[in-house]
């Protein structure tokens, strides 16, 4: 992985050269051109004032030509200047995908898996259920025998039937709890 990133970092250092080198190069072309006009645009200026005239048509038609070629190799070196700066660019974008894929690689190894957590939570719930069940059994059982009370113990028979009372609420709220844990 390393050895990939340096030489990832000696292609990008190289690239880099090559890429000012033909700066440098566009640059001087470009004031090459730029001289070149100048003295174009002083003799035009001279002559002019020696009064030379109208130049003949094959010669102006030859300096148009000449002025296009001139035209086309500055487009040229611009056209090219592009390509650099999108080769750049795209190394660029190759580098930060290749740092966001190894950041994403990293966090994949510090997340924890989730699976047993969810696995336990699951059997668990299960467990629970399974109790809520037999505890809203049992209260159901409880409210019956204290009824069975109080039909046969009627000095006690409010005392049980409340507590018979009792019971069917705590059946009725454990079914109510396992309603919540199954939705």
């Amino acid at each position: 992985m390393a050895g990939e990133r340096e030489r990832t970092a000696e292609r990008e250092v190289l690239a880099n050269e090559r890429e000012r080198l033909a700066d440098e190069r566009e640059v001087l072309a470009n004031e090459r051109e730029r001289k070149a006009d100048e003295r174009e645009q002083e003799l035009d200026k001279r002559g002019r004032a020696l009064g030379l005239g109208v130049e003949t048509l094959e010669q102006r038609t030859l300096e148009t030509i000449e002025r296009l070629a001139l035209s086309a190799q500055r487009l040229n070196r611009e056209e090219a200047a592009g390509k650099r700066a999108e080769a750049r660019r795209g190394r660029q974008q190759a580098e930060i995908d290749r740092a966001s894929a190894e950041s994403e690689r990293d966090l994949a190894k510090w997340l924890p898996d989730p699976s047993q957590p969810i696995r336990h939570a699951g059997e668990l719930r299960k467990q629970a259920l399974t109790a809520i069940e037999a505890l809203a059994g049992t209260e159901e059982e409880i409210a019956r025998i204290y009824e069975e009370l109080a039909a046969s113990r009627p000095d006690r028979r409010d005392e049980y039937r409340r507590t018979a009372e009792q019971a069917r609420q705590t059946a009725r709220k454990a079914r109510e709890a396992s309603r919540a844990l199954t939705d």
